[in-house]
């Protein structure tokens, strides 16, 4: 199994960033074949997944659906960032995608987000072929 790890910067509490160029270019210093890449980010308060790439009005409606989504519940955990956490595990942190010729298999409208939680950080995203 060949790697590679991506440096993502968030600059909002909750962010949606759009990663596929760095994941393209990833898969193309890995490999210039065909397969299934894992795209993983080794952290507790971010996720991973597959949207539309194209109106920047989606990952901001996005945003707001997921801070939408948090329970009124009282979260116990003293760093404050539960929710964070939350999302996190619904969305996931990695995924399974496949690739052509060194480059993600997406149709016209895909892009891979990046989507901080708990922010501004540094954040790693890992790219497994």
């Amino acid at each position: 199994m060949k790697e590679k790890t991506i440096t993502v910067r968030s600059t909002e509490r909750e962010q949606i960033l759009i990663v596929t160029r760095e994941i393209n270019a990833a898969l193309s210093e890995l490999t210039s074949g065909d397969g299934i890449c894992t795209i993983v980010v080794p952290h507790t308060t971010c996720a991973i997944s597959v949207n539309e790439n194209a109106d920047p009005d989606v990952p901001a409606d996005l945003i707001r659906a997921l801070r939408a989504m948090i329970p009124n519940v009282r979260f116990e955990h003293g760093e404050g960032n539960s929710d964070a956490h939350l999302l996190s595990m619904m969305i996931g942190t990695s995924m399974s995608w496949p690739y052509r010729d060194g480059r993600l298999v997406m149709g016209t409208w895909q892009g891979v987000y990046f989507i901080e939680l708990d922010g501004p950080r540094s954040r790693k995203v890992v790219v497994y072929v």
